[in-house]
């Protein structure tokens, strides 16, 4: 024991007493002192080396240990203490206030006041020596060069005793959470296992079967085994297993071999072991290696930032029960939901003076000493200042299980709510030197960014992912960890994205300004009903699937890892995705369609669309016009802005019998069309073909450019088109004189 002190206090290690304030009511600063042989006694230390002399000094360590160590995280736990004088307190559905109230009720006995002073001041040497001790150096992570904050687990501290108590070649064999192998804290324990041992096996269990008693079904825990010495190139796995006989056939049968070296391309940063289940599962991963990490900052283009915003329990002070006047609701994470921001009512509300003040606070302390490190003193203005609860954030639920429905829970909020530790969130304002000064309110992702964002990480495909590699918890760096194609407005498939995600994010009032810049006319165009909310994210799931370039037999599998989802939703997803496949057919048209929308190259779904506005006919006309004034081009019909073959059968049908619906009606309908309002002089410019694509039709219009200008009738106006870029734009006053006179010397 004496030597142990000597350890603890060559470390700086103090007692520290934990006090309570009688004018505040609540816990004080605690009183340090020196540790003393009474405290070192008083925990009853095992000594390792002194009990197994022999073995540890002598033989270099064992040559087997075979563990079940403790679960627990290393902290006072207020609730199962007050639960001894309260029943009420072990109530799991009680509000932070209810506890608070029930703690101070139950610390106005004296005797309950000393024994939770008494209670609280056990840990805080013994944290500090687990986390400053030599023989527990890898308790501490770090990723992307900073140390990740982790609470301190018993299995994490056993995990690595029993790596220090082996021999060289010594085997061990623990049964520990399933943490080991996905989270944050854990990463320098894996790095260990990867360089420093020879991995046997990792077999994971869930608990639905109820092999631990009094542990919830879904928990995960694992069997691993590994001989100490060596590194690992390979090692077999199998995950989400439940019938515990399967272990006597393990590796033999039901493991996979996974490559560390791939762990490390997928997780460079995190070393997170993903749940693989098959050869499928890493071919997936494969393909979306090609891509790259949500965190990694790349020039030129978009670049997520993500933060938190108050704490649950360090912040409950701020908390109101009721709305108020000056009010804003606190969005915890179980009130939003994929696309849905109000899936339940909020609990809380926060003065809006208060909580920005509390915000300003820490913002403010960056800002100023950025601006003393640019010598700009107080030229800022302070006041114009905007926080990133003014504005569209991205949201999604800090707690999901990979074991439930989705893990990957995110939304869009509207302005003027504030968000919990339960709830990650984009970080929307930055403050950044450029040029020697600094830039108050930078927005990190454009509005249609966001819904892009939003779409993709709600996906079966990026969900899957993300399942694969968290337990209870998507932190952060799992999120950074993400392979995602940063696609913008330049990319033909970003457009579709954004267009149906929009639809289901702005189904109110609130997001009408986000509704508007897409091009929406606000929360009236949001899509509330559930069977056109479900026919949206089905396509959603489609284009994310081909995003990634996944197969067929790929995405099916995808959409069987999540057996709670309906199976009418994930057939659904699969329809939506082979609707997106390229159909047998004429390869020429096939071929335009692979080459994708461009200053030549239009796709346009319908012309009929919108029968009531005639607006699928003013953009065909505005299209064939601009293709006349510039240097031609073609249009194919029946395809829409992705490349996806909708065919003509839509638009048939809006036809008269008289017309025709078919092939023929639809001719005779388009070159009316073009007679009518571009002039009939002007139809022979455009040869109109129709084409078989598997059982739907195609309709190319190829358009010669015109020997003067061609002007569009809209109503009792003309209206002169040009193709600039990729778009059909108007042109009017100096101009159009300018184009023509180029145009047509």
């Amino acid at each position: 024991n004496a030597a142990l002190l000597g350890q603890w206090q060559s470390l700086g290690i103090k007692y520290e007493q934990a006090t309570w304030d009688g004018t505040k009511n609540k816990e004080g600063k605690p009183v340090k002192r020196a540790l003393t042989a009474d405290d070192i006694a008083a925990l009853r230390p095992f000594h390792w080396g002194y009990e197994f002399d022999q073995i540890l000094n002598e033989r270099g360590g064992f040559d087997a240990i075979i563990t079940n160590p403790p679960w627990e995280i290393f902290k006072p736990q207020a609730k199962e203490f007050f639960a001894q004088y309260s029943s009420l307190v072990t109530k799991n559905t009680m509000t932070i206030k209810e506890f608070e109230e029930h703690q101070t009720e139950a610390l106005r006995d004296a005797d309950v006041l000393q024994g939770w002073l008494a209670y609280a001041s056990q840990y805080p040497h013994q944290s500090a020596w687990y986390r400053s001790a030599k023989q527990y150096a890898n308790q501490i992570s770090v990723v992307n060069g900073k140390k990740a904050g982790t609470d301190i687990n018993l299995y994490k501290l056993f995990t690595e005793q029993c790596y220090n108590l082996l021999r060289p070649g010594g085997q061990c064999g623990i049964v520990i959470p399933s943490g080991i192998y996905t989270d944050l804290g854990t990463k320098q324990l894996r790095e260990i296992l990867f360089s420093k041992t020879q991995i046997s096996g990792l077999f994971c269990f869930e608990n639905r079967r109820m092999i631990f008693e009094g542990v919830d079904s879904r928990f995960k825990f694992i069997v691993l085994t590994y001989g100490k010495g060596g590194s690992t190139a390979t090692f077999p796995a199998a995950f989400m297993r439940h019938d515990v006989m399967e272990l006597e056939r393990f590796p033999q049968e039901g493991a996979l071999d996974l490559s560390v070296a791939l762990i490390r391309r997928l997780s460079p940063d995190s070393l997170s072991i993903m749940e693989f289940k098959n050869a499928t599962d890493v071919q997936i991963a494969e393909k979306m290696l090609q891509f790259p990490l949500l965190g990694e900052k790349i020039e030129g283009t978009w670049n997520l930032a993500l933060t938190r915003e108050f704490d649950m329990t360090n912040d409950s002070h701020l908390f109101h029960t009721a709305p108020g006047p000056g009010r804003l609701p606190l969005y915890e994470g179980k009130m939003i939901h994929q696309f849905t921001s109000n899936w339940a009512q909020p609990k809380y509300w926060l003065d809006e003076e208060e909580a920005r003040a509390d915000l300003l606070r820490t913002r403010l302390a960056k800002i100023k000493k950025m601006a003393s490190d640019a010598r700009l003193g107080n030229a800022i203005d302070y006041a114009s200042i905007k926080l990133d609860y003014e504005s569209y954030r991205l949201a999604f639920r800090d707690v999901a299980r990979n074991t439930d429905e989705r893990t990957m829970i995110m939304t869009m909020l509207s302005p003027n709510v504030f968000c919990p530790h339960t709830i990650s969130l984009e970080a929307v304002f930055a403050d950044k030197m450029h040029d020697g000064q600094l830039a108050l309110n930078t927005m990190a992702l454009p509005p249609l960014v966001k819904l892009y964002v939003a779409a993709v990480m709600n996906s079966f495909v990026v969900d899957c992912a993300v399942r694969a590699a968290v337990t209870t918890h998507v932190s952060f760096f799992f999120v950074y960890n993400l392979h995602m194609p940063r696609l913008t407005e330049r990319d033909a498939a970003f457009k579709p994205i954004v267009e149906r995600a929009a639809r289901l994010i702005c189904t109110t009032p609130a997001f009408d300004d986000l509704a508007r810049a897409v091009g929406l006319r606000g929360h009236e165009d949001g899509a509330t009903d559930p069977a056109e909310r479900a026919r949206l994210r089905a396509e959603l799931d489609g284009m994310v699937a081909h995003l990634y370039g996944l197969t067929d037999d790929e995405f099916a599998h995808v959409l069987a890892t999540f057996p709670l989802v309906p199976q009418a939703t994930k057939e659904a997803a699969l329809a939506a995705y082979r609707a997106l496949v390229p159909q047998p057919g004429d390869t020429r048209i096939a071929d335009l369609i692979a080459q994708r929308e461009s200053g030549a190259l239009e796709f346009k779904q319908s012309v009929r669309w919108d029968m009531k506005e005639k607006t699928g006919e003013k953009v065909f006309l505005k299209e064939v016009a601009s293709f006349m004034n510039a240097k031609g081009g073609t249009l194919l019909i029946g395809v829409a802005d992705d490349g996806t073959i909708t065919g003509l059968d839509p638009d048939y049908q809006t036809l008269s019998e008289k017309m025709g619906r078919d092939r023929d009606g639809y001719e005779r309908f388009l070159t009316s069309l073009l007679a009518s309002r571009l002039g009939a002089d002007n139809v022979a410019l455009s040869t109109i073909t129709f084409h078989a694509m598997g059982d739907r039709e195609v309709c190319r219009v190829v358009v010669q450019p015109a020997s003067e200008e061609v002007w569009v009738k809209e109503g009792a106006d003309e209206v002169f088109y040009v193709r600039i870029g990729n778009k059909s734009e108007p042109l009017r006053g100096p101009a159009l004189t300018r184009y023509t006179r180029s145009r047509w010397p």
